[in-house]
């Protein structure tokens, strides 16, 4: 199996189990609905647009469970490289040594994390004596990591024109290190934030609910035909807030 050619679709439909699909759309659809019923107070509107959302909130699920995968991979890449330049010093060949990246790998993470099974299928490549560096080109294709590919494009150079592997597989676990933490710190100073947004995102629908428990028929002008209007306006703009909210937190590195 070659990595080759493989798109951002069919790499989606890998990563995410279709019972996964239907969970996606589960908890997106009792959200939207929970919502939209706070807002318009119809069963019929609610179940409708609530459908919709569940469909995209499929589409969002993939996207984010893609993110986590490379994000993954990208941790257990740099265990690799780490390994890979051990091996390398201990005067293993470079074709070997990711062979022994593998039991490194498998001990810190199990047979059933990402990179093993990427490996097994590196290994498997190279036992048909493909060259690995074209091995490791058609793997960077394949998961759409930066770090990985830039990896790649070094190796690639380097086994080509005798450069030092050694360095470039240690070199590149140092940097990959030192994006990783500060990714980490980032996400950590930004954690309490995010959760604090959250809480702000609860808190009208819960003044709404509020309003149904203490005081009924307080907001039935709300709900009549005329009120509808001005419940849609207030709905796209806590919609609107909460999309910046989220947006504001989404630090890349």
């Amino acid at each position: 199996m070659h990595y080759k050619g493989v798109i951002l679709k069919k790499q989606q439909s890998k990563v995410v189990k279709h019972k996964e699909f239907y969970k996606a759309f589960s908890i997106g659809f009792f959200k939207a609905f929970i919502i939209l019923f706070l807002f318009y107070r119809s069963i019929v509107v609610s179940f409708v647009f609530a459908l919709v959302y569940g469909v995209f909130n499929i589409k969002f699920y993939k996207k984010k469970h893609l993110e986590d995968w490379r994000w993954q991979m990208n941790l257990e890449f740099r265990e690799v490289m780490t390994a890979v330049s051990s091996a390398l010093n201990a005067g293993y060949s470079v074709e070997n040594s990711f062979k022994e990246a593998k039991e490194d790998l498998v001990l810190l993470y199990g047979n059933n994390s990402v990179m093993v099974k990427e490996l097994d299928k590196i290994n498997s490549q190279i036992m048909l004596n493909r060259p690995l560096e074209i091995v490791l080109t058609e793997f960077a294709q394949y998961c759409q990591v930066e770090d990985i590919s830039n990896f790649a494009e070094v190796f690639y150079t380097a086994k080509r024109t005798g450069g030092n592997l050694i360095e470039t597989a240690r070199s590149t676990a140092d940097k990959i290190s030192s994006k990783i933490e500060t990714s980490r710190e980032i996400k950590t100073m930004v954690a309490g934030k995010k959760m604090e947004g959250r809480i702000m995102a609860y808190i009208p629908l819960g003044i709404i609910v509020y309003f149904w428990i203490s005081s009924p028929g307080f907001l039935d002008c709300l709900y009549a035909l005329s009120g509808r209007f001005v419940m849609t306006i207030l709905l796209v703009v806590y919609l609107a807030a909460f999309k910046w909210s989220e947006r504001i937190g989404d630090i890349s590195v």
